[in-house]
């Protein structure tokens, strides 16, 4: 059967994620180009982000998780800041970043389990983060009711 203990799942933390984006760049904290246990990690500590079990690695230092999330929703927003400015975003938006994360996460773990790579599932994922993006911050426009045509007589 497949499963690992708690203990087996080593702790990713914002450093480690720091580290990995310093050296590769964006591509490279996506979740098909982390190593195994990062990528298991990440897993697993955005299960306990999204069902409330808090952000904070066993160790007490935080996760990768959330910096993540963030980083994705900055990449996906549609109007990218500029000079270190924040962006607009939204704790709603973060969930759903974070749950298309999370699928994306468990997918890549499933795919090399089977051994089955794909890399179309990093440009789904990103799309799926800039619709989040691009819905919550420019919403589409309310239509304006259609009257239906009145017969003449």
């Amino acid at each position: 059967m497949l499963q690992l203990d708690r203990e087996q799942i080593g702790h990713f933390s914002e450093m480690d994620l720091a580290d990995i984006l310093d050296a590769g760049g964006w591509d490279a904290i996506l979740p098909k180009s982390l190593n195994d246990d990062q990528l298991v990690s990440i897993s697993d500590q955005l299960r306990a982000m999204l069902w409330g079990e808090g952000a904070l690695g066993p160790d007490g230092k935080p996760s990768a998780a959330i910096a993540m999330a963030l980083l994705l929703m900055a990449k996906g927003h549609p109007s990218s800041p500029a000079n270190g400015e924040l962006f607009e975003g939204s704790l709603e938006q973060l969930r759903e970043v974070m749950m298309v994360l999370s699928v994306a996460a468990d997918r890549e773990i499933v795919n090399r389990l089977l051994n089955r790579p794909n890399d179309e599932e990093s440009l789904t994922m990103l799309s799926g983060i800039e619709a989040i993006m691009v819905k919550k911050t420019h919403p589409p426009r309310a239509r304006k009711p259609r009257k239906r045509p009145q017969a003449t007589a």
